[in-house]
């Protein structure tokens, strides 16, 4: 009889349902990395300490199966997480490096205990046992095979905005009779909407335009709580000395006779506080952020008190969502493996359930996985680079069937399958201007208006109503490189005179974040999936596997040496890269946005824009802080910085080590994210307009 089930110190290991329990908790574990465990146990049982090597598990395990190289280190490190191991100074799991493992801790097999001798008494009742077992068994079967309801398929796509202003952040009222959303019209134009669905009625809830996060209900569904930020000359944060953004609430009842006040209810005094979520008796939760990870934390706007309520140890928590009848928290993390985990707590932040979930396919591990309750709490919904996902509570992820792969997010009716979701993208356009003295001036001639043009604030390089954008010059500036989804899916592509050409393939649905030109000019490198691509001019392609997967690729030095970002697991940490021997070797610094590298030095930019720099063979905590800069529109060569002020966005060019040389020029409003700069010609992105509209998908 094959083997199902056996103990590991207090742990129980279940392979029938593929779980660990410890404590009353279940984990979840894939099957193969249970079947790695099994193996272990079983060689420990035959010929007690022997090592188990790489090659017998691989064959073992993934007998005819294709894996990526660091498969089975994966499911190791997966199995020291579950089993409470320190890959440092292991308890559990002892690594023979370039052999194999084995286990340290004694097994226990239940099956094999000593049995005592059957009576007669015992015989007396093996009829009825059996009769039991038998009806035990069928009504299994009849449970198994019983006909469960399938996910969805959406075939109906059906707008429910039709307008030029940008829609985000959809979700239906408890009672799904509104629909409520945020309606960005330009600048200080951005306010709360409600729409009534039978009538078609809409109602703007907010009295005072700003900046508005995601908005959820409050237990009773009479309020609305979101993160807010004030905006112009407002005034719906208090407290401006702080850049994070406030809890905030307004009155639904009320606001669907007329616009509300905003009203702030908590700003944060220490990290950047966001998600927002309403509790029962007037309490909330949100995560902030803090050095090198997030908290889960409460708010009781009685007592107006702050305390912790869960984080997830060495994990990075990404995200939660709190579904208000089972009074469930659901929280999603990410190991230092790029494993990502959901992790279900009780209304006292007690972890009930913690399972590992195993992406799809084509999915970017360093991609976070936002999921929202379904209303009956079972699930959750995930968005994830336009295609929409089920997740149950067992880390289950199936794709669900849609008519549009652009998605922004999906909320699900009340008492229905039919979603309202947020459907679009961004329109992006690349522009080349010639620098002067006094202002940037177009470098080409505008061309003829046609039927696709919008308005473009400068001539477009390629006009589409795709997103065209990160253009860089090849070193030699004869060849412009930009990435497009004018295919539907992110592809480099090359501009030579006046024709454009896909240089990359078309086969991975995630994003590109940004890309390389070698030294020479003749070859691209980047990150997709998770994984380094490089391509050159001709069009031939090659892909390498890493380590732990790559988030994008920054710079391509001397030597092959790349400097790379990736999750571990707070994101954006700042790696070296050898292309030569696959080495990662971490810098010491995380939450970087940008990075250069500039004869002995290493410039980066964090995610507010902060720019710093130090020394290749220093710390990064030795890092000068280049205050006049702004990292979000930012070019260095060799000789100079080009930077545009995030205020007055005037472009000005200063010396590497940030001192003012001459100012530009101002760029215009919605064209100012400088690429690139070669001998005067400047390439930069322009921003067209942005075609995201709140759908019905049934």
């Amino acid at each position: 009889m094959a083997q199902t089930r056996f103990f590991i110190d207090a742990y129980e290991i279940d392979l029938s349902r593929s779980v660990v329990i410890f404590n009353d908790q279940h984990t979840h574990v894939e099957p193969k990395v249970l079947q790695v465990l099994l193996l272990l146990a079983q060689r420990q049982r035959e010929h007690g300490e022997q090592v188990v090597t790489h090659q017998e598990i691989m064959m073992h395990v993934w007998q005819g199966v294709e894996v990526v190289p660091n498969a089975l280190q994966r499911c190791i490190a997966i199995l020291r997480k579950v089993l409470g191991d320190n890959a440092k100074n292991p308890t559990v799991i002892a690594t023979h490096p370039k052999i194999g493992y084995r286990l340290l801790v004694p097994v226990r097999w239940p099956e094999a205990e000593s049995k005592p001798a059957e009576t007669e008494s015992r015989k007396s009742y093996l009829k009825l046992a059996i009769t039991l077992v038998s009806t035990l068994l069928l009504g299994t079967l009849v449970y198994l095979n019983w006909p469960t309801k399938p996910l969805p398929e959406y075939t109906r796509l059906i707008g429910v905005t039709h307008t030029d202003a940008h829609e985000s952040h959809a979700l239906f009222s408890p009672d799904g009779q509104y629909v409520i959303f945020n309606r960005y019209a330009g600048s200080c134009s951005s306010h709360l909407w409600a729409r009534h669905l039978d009538s078609g009625k809409e109602f703007q809830l907010s009295n005072i335009p700003g900046q508005f996060g995601a908005p959820s209900f409050t237990p009773d569904g009479r309020e609305l709580v979101f993160a807010a930020k004030a905006d112009c000359d407002q005034d719906i944060v208090t407290d401006k000395t702080h850049t994070c953004w406030a809890l905030a609430t307004l009155d639904f009842a009320q606001a669907i006779a007329a616009p509300q006040p905003v009203e702030s209810r908590y700003v944060c005094s220490d990290g950047q506080s966001y998600m927002f979520k309403a509790l029962p008796n007037h309490a909330y939760a949100f995560l902030q952020r803090t050095p090198g990870r997030n908290l889960l934390m409460h708010y009781d706007d009685l007592s107006k008190t702050v305390r912790p309520l869960y984080h997830a140890g060495d994990e990075y928590l990404y995200h939660f969502d709190y579904h208000r009848a089972t009074q469930r928290f659901a929280v999603l993390s990410q190991d230092n493996q790029l494993n990502h985990w959901l992790t279900i707590l009780n209304n006292e932040a007690q972890r009930v359930q913690r399972t590992l979930i195993p992406l799809q396919p084509n999915m970017d591990p360093n991609e976070p996985l936002p999921g929202r309750f379904t209303p009956d709490g079972n699930a959750l919904l995930a968005v994830s680079h336009g295609q929409l996902y089920h997740l149950d509570l067992n880390g289950d992820l199936s794709r669900v069937a849609t008519p549009t792969s652009h998605l922004i997010s999906a909320d699900r009716h009340p008492t229905s399958d039919t979603l309202i979701a947020v459907n679009g993208g961004k329109d992006i356009d690349i522009a080349r201007l010639q620098l002067s003295q006094n202002s940037p001036t177009a470098a080409t001639p505008m061309p003829e208006p046609d039927l696709n043009t919008r308005s473009v604030p400068y001539p477009s390089l390629s006009r589409t109503q795709a997103q065209e954008r990160q253009p860089q010059y090849s070193p030699d500036g004869r060849h412009i490189a930009f990435i497009s989804n004018r295919n539907g899916v992110d592809q480099l592509w090359l501009l030579q005179g006046e024709q454009t050409m896909a240089l990359s393939d078309a086969i991975s649905p995630t994003p590109i974040h940004q890309f390389v030109w070698s030294a020479d000019g003749q070859e691209l490198l980047w990150a997709q999936g998770g994984k380094l691509h490089i391509v050159n001019l001709s069009g031939q392609q090659r892909i390498i596997d890493t380590n732990l997967p790559v988030h994008s690729v920054l710079a391509w030095g001397d030597k092959d040496q790349l400097l790379v970002l990736l999750n571990d697991p707070v994101p954006g940490g700042l790696y070296h890269y050898n292309l030569a021997t696959g080495e990662q070797t971490p810098l010491g610094v995380n939450q970087i946005h940008r990075a250069w590298l500039v004869r002995d030095s290493i410039y980066y930019s964090d995610e507010n824009g902060k720019v710093a720099y130090f020394q290749v063979d220093q710390s990064p905590s030795q890092a000068r802080e280049l205050s006049a800069l702004n990292g979000h529109a930012m070019v260095i060569t060799d000789n100079a910085i080009f930077s545009v002020d995030k205020t007055s966005l005037q472009l000005s060019q200063y010396s590497l080590n940030g001192t003012l040389i001459k100012p530009l020029g101002a760029l215009k409003p919605t064209a100012w994210k400088i690429n690139d700069v070669y001998r005067g010609q400047l390439l930069l992105e322009q921003f067209i307009g942005i075609e995201q509209e709140v759908v019905l998908l049934k």
